[in-house]
């Protein structure tokens, strides 16, 4: 009885906190997770055929609605290719590619390992009934299971200054198909965003161990953010890469420490044995690492790179949006990529 009470307790608890959270506008589908963590232990668990090489093709669009007409500026994909999984406690890391162009035709390319996330739809449902019991006034949560099985939920909340709105559609086995946000702050101009689910493709990757000599060492990398128009450096930084831990088994935890002209700023950043923040499995340099014809993406080799290691090339339709250029062991050696203003650039200091 006890033990009983101190469970319904915590998850009391639990709940009260993440009520707290989503009058402050923190997204409800991470929020799950957080919450379905701390009473498993483990993560949702992703369907059996997730595997090291699937890939999750996004369309993504972004932009401003006024008076409830939707605009998007920008456009283009997020790419979460799992590039590591832990067993244990489900955890599926991503190498996550977010690939976007404005109206003007620029190109904005950003790249990350972080959890791609996945839900139990009943653990889900039932979470979102009782942060509907317990919501305050002006919190709205409506949701219910599709006729395909899957599973859809809204989370809205507004008071006199402005309101924000979620939305989410997942797959009957987890997998989020399609998301969308609406915020309002000024009572006139939305912030507005789409997710769609548009491919799920395997790629083939070698799976071997990452060499501990990569791992462990300390790296320093220096760099500059310029206008792409003028060619005028906006900032100077400094990135230093250490290791901090394994997390699981072939899952690492590196400290990411970046210094600029203005701030500075530490955070913890995700690696894998085929991929890292300054790194790539050497098993990779051969000929096409990735390709999706579908969105026009590829990958791949092109030959010895500026500082003589292999220089690589990552293009959209036939665009050049980034190139990596890697030594023989798989340390990053230097990298250039497209941003909206223009384009970053780094190397290794030597």
């Amino acid at each position: 009885m006890v033990g009983k009470v101190a469970k319904i307790s915590v998850l009391l608890i639990f709940l009260f906190v993440a009520v707290s959270l989503l009058a402050q506008s923190v997204e409800p589908l991470p929020l799950y997770i957080q919450e379905y963590y701390k009473a498993y232990g483990r993560f949702p668990k992703p369907p059996d055929w997730v595997k090291v090489g699937t890939v999750f093709v996004y369309q993504e669009q972004v932009g401003t609605g006024t008076k409830g007409v939707d605009a998007y500026s920008t456009q283009g994909y997020n790419v979460k290719i799992v590039v590591g999984i832990d067993k244990n406690s489900g955890f599926v890391a991503g190498l996550q590619w977010r690939i976007t162009f404005d109206l003007r035709g620029n190109i904005d390319f950003s790249s990350q390992i972080a959890q791609i996330q996945f839900a139990e739809l009943e653990s889900l449902a039932e979470f979102l009934s009782q942060i509907a019991r317990v919501s305050p006034v002006g919190v709205e949560v409506q949701g219910g299971y599709l006729p395909d099985g899957g599973f859809y939920f809204a989370y809205a909340s507004g008071d006199y200054y402005g309101f924000t709105r979620y939305n989410y559609t997942l797959s009957k086995e987890g997998v989020l198909v399609s998301s969308g946000f609406l915020e309002n702050t000024s009572g006139t101009s939305s912030s507005v965003g789409q997710l769609d689910l548009i491919k799920i493709t395997n790629v083939q990757f070698p799976i071997s161990r990452l060499s501990q000599e990569i791992l462990r060492n300390n790296y320093t990398y220096q760099g500059a953010i310029i206008e792409g128009m003028t060619g005028m450096i906006m900032t100077y930084f400094q990135v230093n890469i250490n290791f901090d831990k394994q997390v699981s088994d072939g899952i690492y935890s590196f400290d990411s420490a970046a210094i600029t002209n203005y701030t500075s700023s530490r955070s913890k950043v995700l690696g894998t044995d085929l991929i890292g923040p300054n790194y790539i499995n050497p098993q990779l340099l051969k000929g096409e690492i990735l390709s999706i014809p579908e969105i026009g993406l590829r990958w791949m080799v092109e030959g010895q790179g500026q500082m003589g290691g292999i220089q690589t090339g990552v293009y959209i339709q036939g665009v050049k949006i980034a190139s990596y250029e890697y030594a023989q062991n798989g340390l990053l050696l230097q990298y250039i990529f497209r941003t909206s203003m223009g384009y970053q650039q780094g190397r290794i200091a030597r």
